[in-house]
């Protein structure tokens, strides 16, 4: 479902005011995005689901007192990180954010963002080694990632999400860049044209 921004923010206007095709909509645009974020951060898809849920509940039942954004896609991100992390804490989680760069590689599912990347005869392989050479970077750099070029987030936008300064996005962003060019023998420019050519 693609929207624009003007129609994304009349949406969460609607949805403030009670209209409940409009909450439907926003839930249907974004549900897709919350797991695939989620899932990167949190291993047990159902607790995952349940906080998703709850989320959505949560902004129904305080609707009337949200403030209007110029991200939806953020807010709810980061609505969803506190969560993720409040359960972690609460449930003293081994496994959770901070300890995900502890767990084993290869955890990014597959993502339309690489199809149609390269020519048809090499998708399958460079998408392939993309998905291992970011299993070989830390949490931090995959979380980075996959909020800048899978969610679509500004760098100052990161910056407020994970609690960082705009000068610190920047240099993670860079140095997951020079890690993945480490383990895939490519140029950085060339990496980055992986992730954001699109048919």
């Amino acid at each position: 479902m693609q929207l624009s921004h003007d129609d994304e923010a009349l949406l969460w206007r609607k949805f403030k005011n009670d209209d409940k095709d409009a909450f439907a909509m926003l839930y249907q645009k974004h549900i897709i995005p919350l797991i695939a974020y989620g899932g990167k951060v949190c291993p047990d898809q159902d607790q995952l689901k349940d906080q998703i849920q709850e989320l959505f509940v949560e902004l129904w039942n305080s609707r009337k007192s949200l403030a209007d954004t110029d991200s939806v896609r953020f807010y709810l991100l980061k609505a969803l990180r506190y969560k993720l992390i409040r359960l972690e804490k609460n449930r003293q989680l081994t496994t959770g954010i901070r300890q995900f760069e502890e767990r084993n590689s290869g955890m990014l599912k597959e993502d339309p963002i690489e199809d149609s990347i390269v020519e048809r005869e090499l998708h399958e392989s460079f998408r392939a080694l993309l998905k291992t050479a970011i299993g070989h970077l830390t949490l931090r750099q995959q979380e980075i990632i996959q909020l800048h070029f899978y969610q679509g987030l500004t760098h100052q936008q990161i910056a407020r999400l994970m609690d960082m300064n705009y000068q610190s996005v920047s240099n993670l962003l860079y140095n997951a860049l020079c890690r993945l060019k480490e383990h895939m023998k490519i140029p950085v420019l060339a990496i980055v044209f992986l992730f954001l050519h699109r048919a």
